[in-house]
């Protein structure tokens, strides 16, 4: 349990923490008549704040008592002490409407409220009856108050869920994981924070229906619920694999076809691979044993998404047949699936896929999807065996946009600078090619070795 020191300590806004600082030392002090009215100031201080930060997030209602304020602020006259009276009277009501505290907190902060009137206002009392709460009663305001409101930021409940899925559906959708932790899991209740990571779940994982008045699709919805939810697991770890394992049991009732977009959707997401049926793996590896490329059919279209996902360590070790239907797949189609996923267990058939290109817009396309993609995953001891596919094959040395493209592995790759490779194939290049050789200049001025291009 917490002690007090250790709550104020966590006070949310840095300027409310001297109110509070103050509220503890009267009760420290033994003035606990004190101790309550700072309490009390430090609470509308706080919820004043919290205003000003919900305002700046778009909130209407926060935004429409902050205009009050500036327009009171700075102004010592009757006008605007009525105003700020005004506001202080409605605080809680606001910060309960607002989501900022729920009924039992409102209750708890209202009971704060109507005391330090008692403490501030002894006229309030019969004549000669004085208000002498005990240090063990203004201690249980602070500590209630710290608990309902000042340690927390300005957090909300059903509003922040709204906030959420309106955001989601939104045209200029941000998926940036420190926005969407900072927006939608720092700045809601808890209750609101379940609710959030399950509906994530849900629509990333079962590509649930969305309202007509929606202005995306449901798979771009569960796209945008996926990005979401593997952000929420940077921040809370716990809650999303909670929601993801709920949530697998429909997953696993799903037809084959929407089990293999939700896999292409958060299969290299750990959280969701841990979480798999080994029967649905089991499932879903026979399908991709006896599906066949280029599909017939639309189910299997989606099936280049998932083998994609072989370049996941994890996913193909709970799905082997990702890397075996891989392997048999021809280069162009091997392409594909690169260009879908690049990832560094693919870098072995770099050097493959170029000896294979029989024309030059073929071998054009290998750079694009493959060599390019491919260039910040690929080692060393790999570099000279690409590099000699790429030389001795007429279609890739002569291609008018190859020239281009080396350079650009080259830029892409910048931990194979410096590899003697690099100078030899430009060399090779000059030995083997029948016409435009010097088009490599680009590359051979990036990697210093201008005489290999010398007329």
């Amino acid at each position: 349990m917490q002690s007090l020191e250790e709550r104020i300590a966590r006070v949310w806004h840095q300027e409310v923490r001297p109110l509070v600082d103050d509220a503890f030392r009267c009760h420290s002090t033994g003035t606990p008549r004190a101790a309550i009215v700072a309490t009390w100031t430090a609470v509308c201080t706080d919820i004043i704040h919290k205003l000003y930060q919900l305002a700046e997030d778009g909130d209407g209602k926060a935004a429409e008592i902050v205009a009050k304020l500036n327009e009171a602020r700075g102004k010592l006259d009757g006008a605007a002490i009525k105003i700020v009276e005004d506001v202080e009277k409605k605080l809680l009501e606001d910060a309960l409407d607002l989501e900022l505290i729920d009924g039992i907190e409102h209750r708890q902060l209202l009971r704060l409220k109507e005391d330090r009137n008692l403490c501030a206002h002894p006229s309030l009392r019969s004549l000669g009856d004085v208000f002498d709460p005990t240090g063990d009663y203004a201690r249980a305001h602070l500590v209630a108050a710290l608990d309902a409101l000042l340690v927390h930021p300005p957090t909300q409940g059903r509003k922040a869920f709204d906030r959420y899925i309106a955001h989601v559906d939104d045209p200029s959708f941000v998926g940036h994981a420190d926005y969407l932790v900072q927006m939608f899991a720092q700045r809601v209740k808890s209750s609101a924070w379940k609710q959030i990571v399950a509906i994530a779940a849900k629509h990333a994982m079962l590509e649930l229906p969305v309202p007509e008045t929606s202005s995306i699709s449901a798979s771009v919805a569960a796209d945008r619920h996926a990005l979401c939810l593997i952000a929420f697991a940077q921040y809370d770890r716990d809650a999303v694999r909670e929601a993801v394992t709920k949530t697998m049991a429909k997953f696993n009732e799903l037809p084959i076809d929407r089990q293999l977009k939700g896999l292409a959707r958060l299969g290299e997401f750990d959280v969701f691979t841990d979480a798999l049926d080994a029967t649905v793996c089991q499932q879903i590896g026979a399908y991709v044993d006896q599906v066949q490329y280029p599909p017939v059919d639309t189910k299997a279209r989606r099936v280049i998404d998932v083998i994609a996902l072989a370049g996941s360590d994890a996913i193909r070790a709970r799905i082997p047949a990702l890397a075996s239907k891989f392997a048999e797949f021809e280069p162009y189609r091997q392409a594909d699936v690169i260009a879908a996923n690049p990832s560094a267990y693919f870098t072995d058939v770099v050097a493959e896929i170029l000896a294979a290109a029989g024309s030059y817009r073929v071998a054009e396309h290998f750079a694009e999807s493959v060599v390019i993609p491919l260039a910040g995953f690929i080692q060393p001891e790999q570099l000279e065996g690409i590099l000699t596919a790429w030389a001795e094959n007429h279609e890739c040395r002569a291609a008018a946009k190859m020239p281009e493209f080396a350079a650009l592995f080259w830029t892409r790759a910048p931990q194979l600078h410096g590899l003697a490779a690099w100078t030899e194939f430009v060399k090779r290049v000059r030995g083997l090619a029948e016409t435009d050789w010097y088009r490599y200049d680009e590359l051979a001025a990036h990697i210093g070795y201008r005489e290999a291009v010398a007329s």
